[in-house]
């Protein structure tokens, strides 16, 4: 063979090279792919967070996810560092965020977590907490009657200067005796109590001028009240009766509450429950025969539905298991929820939907979620005495009252007693309402009618 040329030899290096060139590129990228993580199973997943609500020391998140395929391990950051890790995510969540500083912003997002990486990464919500109320209430009491045992169970506040409490109160005639009718309300016109006396009289009703047990205000000429059995429509002046709801009841009526007037629910004695569309009464079967004592609504944003509780127990008589925390849905059904930790019967509820759902009567209970296991009883130190009634204006401003004049406010921090400037020493508060920087509560003491007014 020939010996080859300089210029063939050259040509022959250059062509061999570029073949090992080409074989190494070829063997690294062999080897990238067979090494290659594998696909993230996220890959089509999306997370959200929404903001629900806030209050002084807590806020609410909803999760949702679009297209997750399989369990997520997320972590939530709060102002860009983590601040909570959940191990395992299959559905949307609702998230409760506790401990944080009153009138503050946070800012929050989620991430999927996959092998160690950002994965996928959440929007930003930015929440502010609620700002604490004050504590500074001054309080003035009035009390009503002259003889036999005069009582207030129930009051509305339609503005500050339009406040209507019901019951019964016995003063003396003309001539100085007892007079056997009682009047049934007590009216604040900005300046005076007045006592009055609102015809009740009905072909279901008797009695011209009845005792009067409850009342719930839609507005200053839209007032439901009810002498525990029979219902009245009142405008301020004149009240029409409705016959419709007696043949459903069994026991008296104790309590309403209605998202308007074409939409009222009614709870008393007995387990009954009722509620009227704007045209008629239907009877919703409770499966209790314990006493309702309490009822209260709030509009869920999540659901866009009405959230609905009621609660009851013979308080006076039943034992501890004698309680009952009912849920009512689409107008015609209560479902029984569970009671475990809110030990003893129940006289009061109030709550905002999603946040806290508050429970009374001997102790003070709460939940952040309904279909958590149990109540939550470390408020239940709070005050020795039976708590009757509760009522907020949000989450940072309730207030309870009960047994001995206990009045309690919550200002989104801290729980206050008033005992030493409201207490009664033979006596209770049955009701309360709250409205702005208004306070309003009812009872009896000492064999008179009494309302006290704490002003902020």
């Amino acid at each position: 063979m020939n010996s080859l040329t300089k210029e063939q030899y050259l040509k022959f290096v250059r062509i061999f090279f570029n073949i090992l060139v080409l074989a190494a590129l070829s063997l690294i990228a062999l080897t990238a792919t067979s090494c290659s993580e594998p696909a993230s199973p996220y890959g089509q997943t999306e997370i959200t967070l929404e903001a629900l609500d806030a209050s002084c020391t807590e806020v609410w998140l909803e999760l949702k996810f679009n297209n997750l395929t399989q369990p997520a391990k997320v972590a939530i950051q709060k102002d860009g560092k983590d601040y909570h890790r959940i191990l395992s995510l299959n559905r949307d969540t609702l998230l409760v965020f506790e401990d944080l500083e009153p009138s503050a912003n946070y800012s929050f997002r989620a991430i999927i977590r996959y092998e160690g990486k950002d994965d996928k990464i959440s929007n930003t919500v930015q929440v502010r907490t609620m700002d604490t109320t004050s504590h500074s209430f001054t309080w003035q009491t009035f009390t009503f009657g002259e003889h036999s045992s005069s009582t207030l169970y129930d009051v509305a506040i339609i503005d500050e200067n339009n406040i209507w409490a019901v019951g019964e109160i016995y003063m003396k005639d003309s001539l100085g005796n007892p007079d056997p009718n009682a009047y049934n309300a007590v009216h604040w016109d900005g300046t005076n109590w007045e006592l009055k006396k609102i015809y009740t009289g009905s072909s279901c009703n008797p009695v011209d001028y009845s005792p009067l047990k409850a009342i719930f205000a839609f507005s200053d000429s839209n007032i439901a009240i009810t002498s525990g059995g029979s219902i009245g429509w009142f405008n301020g002046k004149i009240n029409r009766a409705d016959c419709g709801i007696r043949p459903l009841l069994s026991g008296s009526i104790n309590k309403m509450w209605g998202s308007s007037s074409s939409d009222l629910y009614v709870v008393g004695n007995g387990g009954n429950i009722a509620n009227y569309n704007g045209t008629g009464w239907r009877k919703i079967e409770s499966g209790t025969t314990l006493n309702i004592n309490d009822i209260w609504g709030d509009f869920n944003k999540t659901t866009q539905e009405w959230e609905i509780l009621a609660v009851g127990g013979n308080i006076l008589h039943g034992w501890q298991q004698d309680r009952a925390i009912l849920e009512i849905k689409n107008g015609n059904q209560a479902i029984q929820l569970n009671s475990d930790g809110a030990n003893w019967p129940l006289s009061g509820v109030w709550f905002k939907a999603i946040p806290k759902h508050y429970v009374i009567g001997s102790g003070i209970y709460y939940k952040q979620k309904l279909d958590d296991s149990v109540w939550n009883s470390n408020l239940t130190s709070i005050t020795t005495y039976h708590t009757n009634k509760i009522r907020g204006n949000d989450l940072n401003d309730v207030i309870i009252v009960g047994a001995y004049g206990e009045v309690l406010h919550f200002n989104g921090m801290r729980w206050q007693s008033y005992i030493n400037q409201t207490g009664l020493f033979n006596g209770s508060y049955y009701s309360v309402t709250i409205k702005n920087d208004l306070v309003v509560t009812v009872g009896t003491h000492m064999s008179k009618a009494i309302i006290t007014v704490g002003k902020r």
